[in-house]
């Protein structure tokens, strides 16, 4: 489900709804074949599986039309209208998927998720780029609406009073713990995703299993039992469950993030991150979540050990590039760090460097291990698909940044 309104009065609705039955076969070389059903026990008597209908629980309901999601979102509306903004837009969005699997085991499995989220677009007036500012959850249409008031207002605040300075070289970068993790999904999740092992495009292979490849102060796991986000998808989108969370231990790499099909051909130990959009699409090596486990550090010092640099809060657009091993990302709001302290929120910037040499310049990891706010986004191949991820504060001693001068 979508649903968007703007302060121009215009809004758009769209619910769908589809079932089906993808099935699939492997003999060193895929084959996939999918149907879409009208409905689940059409599903179930074209597999001739009994138990379908009883087996999965009944959808959940979406909205079918706006009216209750403005109902139960009313105040962030009627905050958007009391501001002085030169146009804005609110997007919801809302997704449940059930799945019934059998696995390469023969065995039936379930695997459930629920996502919705808020985007808030708006431009100040007066001032040039768009700001944005989204919350997750994977409970229901109800946001925490105080709390992104604030943000807004906040965004509003700093887009005012951004100093102009200009930035072209290599400075230490804090992230802010929370969002941040999402650099390390992309130069470093990615980068384990055995379909790219395979292929020869991830800077890493077979052999550094078990070998040091980032900052001896950085562990990463994939899953989080304390995490609500993915609570009810147990196994993959084969049917799997991955044996243990932990990709990357004290910088050691353990693991990498595989499918069945790429466990065999690199003859992995494990798999159990397969992931799919949909029936109609085929599962691939992807991440579910990416975590960096706290460190010991208290995030004021990190901050404070910082002479000269660049405070990251938020992270838009941005990626990796395999053939040349550069990564690049766009930071949605940013402050000079100056002697130790945060003085002046600035604008318009991105950070960029090579991949193994970035992960080797982490320096210190802060205590303060916090999740994203559920709004992330990954796609690969063509399938968009929603990820965790979840970090304490952290510094890295060298990125290159560039841009600011836009205030």
């Amino acid at each position: 489900m979508h649903f968007s309104l703007d302060s121009r009065g215009g809004r758009v609705f769209s619910l769908k709804k589809k079932s089906g039955i993808l099935s699939r076969s492997f003999d060193g070389s895929w084959k996939s074949h999918a149907l879409e059903t009208a409905s689940r026990d059409e599903a179930a008597k074209a597999l001739a599986w009994k138990g379908l209908g009883s087996f999965l629980p009944a959808r959940d309901r979406l909205p079918d039309d706006a009216g209750e999601i403005l109902e139960a979102n009313a105040f962030l509306t009627d905050f958007l209208q009391r501001l002085d903004l030169q146009e804005w837009t609110l997007l919801f969005r809302a997704g449940s998927t059930q799945r019934l699997i059998r696995n390469t085991q023969r065995r039936e499995v379930r695997n459930a998720f629920r996502h919705y989220s808020v985007t808030a677009r708006f431009r100040v007036r007066g001032q040039g780029a768009s700001l944005e500012v989204g919350e997750g959850s994977c409970e229901g249409l109800k946001f925490n609406l105080d709390g992104l008031a604030r943000r807004v207002d906040e965004a509003i605040e700093n887009r005012r009073n951004l100093r102009r300075v200009a930035i072209n070289g290599q400075v230490p970068v804090v992230l802010q713990a929370g969002e941040g993790g999402i650099l390390f999904h992309e130069i470093l999740g990615h980068s384990l995703e055995a379909d790219y092992v395979y292929q020869g495009l991830s800077p890493f292979s077979p052999d550094d299993l078990g070998r040091p490849i980032v900052s001896a102060a950085i562990t990463i796991h994939c899953r989080d039992v304390r995490d609500p986000f993915f609570r009810d998808a147990a196994v993959d989108d084969e049917g799997e469950a991955s044996p243990s969370p932990l990709l990357v231990e004290k910088g050691v790499l353990r693991r990498f993030i595989s499918d069945y099909a790429y466990q065999r051909l690199l003859r992995l130990r494990d798999r159990g991150h397969a992931r799919l959009e949909d029936f109609s699409r085929i599962p691939q090596p992807r991440m579910f979540a990416t975590y960096v486990q706290p460190g010991n550090v208290a995030a004021a010092e990190i901050v404070a050990s910082v002479p000269h640099g660049i405070y990251a809060r938020e992270f838009g657009d941005g990626g990796l590039d395999f053939r040349s091993g550069r990564f690049f990302f766009r930071i949605r709001q940013a402050y000079l760090i100056e002697k130790g302290r945060l003085t002046a929120p600035i604008g318009g910037l991105a950070v960029s460097g090579e991949a193994r040499e970035i992960l080797r310049d982490v320096r210190l990891v802060g205590d303060d291990f916090k999740y994203d706010r559920g709004v992330s986004y990954c796609q690969k191949n063509g399938q968009i698909l929603p990820v965790r991820v979840g970090q304490p504060t952290i510094r890295i001693d060298r990125l290159w940044v560039s841009g600011g001068d836009d205030a």
